[in-house]
């Protein structure tokens, strides 16, 4: 039996669980986590109750436990006030790795060097985003910002270009 199912069926003899320790934290209460299986996941419930202890409702960490034992991985809003850097080094005991959430504001300049960087013109980055020029220029210029879904998709261009341009093509032929 492996690892994923012996914990699933430990965590279906718990049963379904009932939030009614508290609401869930709202955005400006919280910040994004990601959460990655490092191992064999032989601590769920105490993996639950330190995300509980981090600001999770306890349906919220039982989801995240579960996610975590299917997938891998896991994202998840856990409490500003929380320490994060000793919920990582808890959780790495627990072979689970916390990651933050990069926030997706980048000036002007930023995205002005995230294409130079790569040796692209206007035209050439604005084609490989799928945007129009004028709303390149406009983002590189501050007259505008781009939304966080085209920061997030920057960002991922100016660290992997390969597996950007891999993703959003296909060989002919």
């Amino acid at each position: 039996m492996s690892n994923n199912s012996e914990l699933k069926a430990r965590l279906e003899r718990l049963g379904p669980v009932r939030d009614v320790s508290r609401p869930s934290l709202n955005s400006e209460e919280s910040v994004i986590v990601l959460l990655r299986r490092t191992g064999a996941l032989d601590q769920p419930i105490t993996v639950a109750r330190r995300l509980f202890a981090a600001g999770l409702t306890l349906k919220e960490a039982h989801v995240a436990i579960n996610k975590l034992a299917e997938s891998g991985w896991t994202m998840c809003a856990v409490s500003r006030l929380e320490d994060l850097r000793q919920l990582a080094q808890k959780l790495a005991e627990m072979n689970v790795q916390l990651r933050l959430r990069r926030s997706p504001v980048e000036s002007s300049a930023d995205i002005a060097t995230m294409r130079s960087r790569h040796g692209l013109s206007q035209r050439e980055y604005a084609d490989l985003l799928g945007i129009d020029v004028r709303t390149l220029q406009n983002w590189e210029q501050g007259r505008n910002r781009p939304d966080p879904a085209a920061l997030s998709l920057m960002r991922i261009f100016d660290r992997a270009p390969q597996a950007f341009e891999e993703a959003l093509s296909e060989p002919v032929g």
